[in-house]
């Protein structure tokens, strides 16, 4: 009897160990999917707000700048300094009526400004500096929607390239094993072999250099979203590529200068230069400040007195007269810098008008290439069926399936950078437009495919 109860012990024994190895390897089938599953572009733009390093830096660079109205408005409100002191006076020589004694004294000052110029600017540059900062950082956001997108569709584009050539290795093959069959059979020349294997070996070449671009292309994914770029959401097929609206390039051009960022930095730097040259020009006017303090002593020309404490009020009144001509030439420098800004913000707009009109520009192409490259591929679609039937018929060598082959994959390559073109370029225009957000990462995430979908 306990023999029985000892082989049932260990026949549970065995099957809570298989139970616990079946669960064991269930979570690490889990875990080891988790990587895999695909990323959309909504994912990685929230991915990318956590771990991207440059955003990160303008994270805490907008942070500090939150704190210069505080600093510039203290310029204007009261200082108060407390102050206090103890000392011991020894006399070593000295009339008779000198003692050695201890000294004690504290005190409490106020300054607060009534009149001053420079001090106001100031603070008027450090409200800008804020307003610059908050720039700043919207163009950062935008900046990381651009160079998300960029780096998500040339992935996607690189992912999609391999599948091209990975399809066209398939149909090469298919083509160099019918080649190699129809010759046993004596209905093609040993010439048809080789070209089958020529081109095979060229497919395989370029699904190599594919291959390597694929992996840099999601390095470079990987260093803004932090994480393993794979299993991205393929483009749908029917996303609504098309001309850019509005269709008036003017439009995109007035709203850069509303809207873009950069430019409104631009705009920031020239009103903190127009401040800084009226705070030196300030410099030649007079200030005025309220000033009081309380003191209690018991100390009067190193002698001890009995102890003693006052208070004070009064005007200071500050008037400058003349500082080496450092004011003047001070002021001369402001002018110029103030100068300087302005030809920085037109340079800063001629620049983006330009890069706008290349975008508008490329989606119109893009759009126009779409169109024709999909009636080609109708085409060549039909040129290689032809070709299959043809050499069927005798009528046809590898060769030409080949090359009906090679014009098909040349169509679809272009097709798929035309559409991505399209896609990087409308992307681009809002963003060199200024008017680039999170709305638009979620427009664009729907017209990815979804995992069900795929």
């Amino acid at each position: 009897m306990p023999v029985d109860e000892n082989g049932n012990g260990k026949k549970r024994c065995r099957r809570l160990s298989v139970s616990l190895f079946l669960l064991l390897l269930l979570a690490l089938q889990s875990a080891l999917a988790t990587p895999l599953a695909a990323m959309d572009l909504m994912e990685a733009y929230i991915r990318a707000r956590q771990h991207d390093p440059l955003f990160g830096s303008y994270v805490h660079e907008h942070e500090a700048s939150r704190t210069l109205p505080a600093q510039g408005r203290s310029f204007l409100l009261p200082q108060i300094q407390a102050y206090g002191s103890e000392s011991r006076y020894y006399y070593d020589n000295a009339p008779s009526y000198y003692r050695d004694f201890d000294s004690e004294s504290l005190g409490v000052s106020l300054k607060q400004p009534i009149f001053n110029v420079s001090r106001f600017y100031e603070y008027r540059q450090h409200k800008v500096r804020k307003n610059m900062g908050d720039a700043r950082f919207v163009s950062a956001e935008q900046d990381l929607i651009l160079r998300l997108a960029e780096a998500y569709f040339n992935a996607l584009a690189a992912e999609n390239l391999l599948d091209l050539i990975d399809a066209e290795k398939r149909a090469v093959l298919e083509q160099r094993e019918q080649a190699k069959r129809m010759f046993q059979a004596g209905v093609s020349t040993i010439t048809d072999v080789h070209d089958a294997d020529a081109r095979y070996d060229s497919v395989l070449a370029k699904e190599i250099g594919a291959r390597s671009n694929c992996e840099v292309k999601r390095l470079a994914l990987t260093r803004i979203v932090g994480n393993d770029a794979t299993g991205l959401n393929p483009l749908r097929d029917d996303a609504p590529l098309g001309l850019p609206d509005p269709e008036r390039l003017e439009t995109w051009i007035e709203a850069a200068r509303e809207n873009h960022p950069l430019l409104k930095s631009y705009a920031y730097r020239i009103s903190y230069q127009e401040a800084e040259l009226r705070k030196n020009e300030g410099q030649h006017w007079p200030s005025l400040d309220f000033v009081g303090g309380y003191n209690k002593t018991n100390t009067n020309n190193n002698l001890q007195t009995n102890r003693i404490s006052y208070g004070s009020v009064g005007i200071q009144l500050n008037l400058p007269v003349f500082s080496g001509g450092y004011t003047v030439a001070k002021v001369k420098e402001s002018r110029a810098i103030l100068e300087k800004a302005r030809m920085e913000y037109e340079n800063a707009l001629a620049d983006i008008t330009q890069k706008l009109s290349e975008a508008f520009l490329a989606v119109r192409d893009s759009v126009s290439r779409i169109d024709a490259l999909q009636t080609a591929r109708k085409s060549a679609l039909t040129s290689l069926k032809s070709n299959k039937m043809s050499l069927l018929a005798g009528m046809r060598t590898t060769i030409d399936v080949l090359n009906a082959e090679q014009d098909l994959q040349d169509v679809l390559i272009r097709l798929l950078q035309a559409r991505y073109d399209c896609l990087l370029n409308s992307v681009r225009l809002k963003a060199y437009s200024g008017t680039i957000s999170e709305r638009d990462v979620h427009e664009i995430n729907g017209w990815l495919q979804t995992a069900a979908a795929q």
